[in-house]
């Protein structure tokens, strides 16, 4: 959820109007009104102080968004309004680079089995992951990754043929197993194939 979500959100529930959130936080109507059309970006300070005039508490936490292990990305995905299941390319991209930063720790962080994610795609794209990985680093494949079944229908993303074509050739055999037509480079930067 985004400031002008949570503004928003906490104005409603309040039953306030913009202009009666304004007056209670001591800002301009038209501060509020901008940051809930995302017009503004609220620093902490001021979205804190909404907040706080809405009868609601800012609590802020930091985390790195894969914790240095894979089972910590069973939550990277969503369901796509379409009802196919999305991952979600950022964490995981961020994950594969941080280890291509710091190649001893592949082997502790594909080590753990990760918990179901509630996405058949998901948990077969992160056992392609942690074999790929550990193939790439010429390390023995984490045991948990033979427990996973793989894919009943291909997955791929959403492409026009000519593309699909290009994937499908480019997708790399620990992915092909599982099912995935997926252009390496997708998740692995051009970098990392270079060194693999």
């Amino acid at each position: 959820m985004d400031a002008a979500m949570l503004v928003k959100a906490a104005r409603e529930e309040a039953n306030l109007t913009v202009r009666a959130l304004a007056a209670r936080a001591g800002v301009a109507a038209s501060t509020v009104s901008r940051i809930e059309r995302r017009q503004m970006d609220p620093t902490v300070g001021m979205l804190d102080r909404l907040l706080d005039a809405a009868g609601q508490t800012l609590e802020l936490t930091a985390r790195r968004s894969h914790e240095g292990r894979l089972g910590a990305l069973t939550d990277a995905w969503r369901v796509h309004p379409d009802g196919t299941d999305r991952p979600d390319w950022t964490r995981l991209r961020v994950f594969l680079d941080y280890l291509w930063l710091h190649p001893a720790l592949t082997r502790a962080a594909i080590a753990d089995k990760p918990d179901p994610s509630g996405s058949q795609v998901m948990d077969n794209l992160l056992a392609a992951m942690a074999e790929k990985l550990s193939d790439d680093a010429e390390l023995p494949r984490p045991s948990w990754t033979a427990e996973i079944p793989g894919l009943s229908r291909p997955w791929c993303t959403p492409a026009t043929p000519r593309m699909h074509a290009a994937a499908q050739s480019a997708t790399a055999p620990q992915l092909v197993a599982r099912g995935f037509v997926l252009a390496s480079n997708s998740l692995w930067r051009d970098r990392w194939n270079e060194v693999a």
